[in-house]
Parts: C-alpha cells; sequence; structure tokens
C-alpha cells in the first residue's frame, strides 16, 4: 500500500507546472513530476533527465 507516498497535484502544484512551460512546453508526465518535486523541495529521479534539465530540479538518474 503506497496511499501514504503520494502527492497530490495541488493548485500551488499546477501553478508551478504552468510556469515550468514557459515559455517552451514540457511532456505532461514530465512536467507534472518536475512541479510536484520542485513544490516539494524534492529531487527528482527519472532516466529522462533531457526533457526536465532546463526546470532547476535537483535530478538523480539512477542509471548513470
Amino acid at each position: 500500500d503506497y496511499a501514504d507516498r503520494l502527492l497530490p497535484i495541488t493548485a500551488e502544484i499546477a501553478e508551478e507546472w504552468g510556469r515550468l512551460n514557459v515559455p517552451d512546453p514540457l511532456p505532461v508526465i514530465d512536467g507534472l513530476m518536475a512541479a510536484t518535486a520542485k513544490a516539494h523541495g524534492l529531487t527528482l529521479v527519472t532516466r529522462n533527465t533531457v526533457d526536465v534539465a532546463r526546470t532547476g530540479v535537483p535530478l538523480l538518474n539512477p542509471f548513470e
């Protein structure tokens, strides 16, 4: 059960997601993950660092 580990999409995250998409849109899921990480002060762990590198969110690629 992961219910206590899920982070909901809040108004703060939705607003950050919008800011991250200007001037160039991000892929939807990557943008939402980056906005969520940024809003919570977290490091985003992903193999796809290319799409979110410009967001300023700390990134960790576990495959490197």
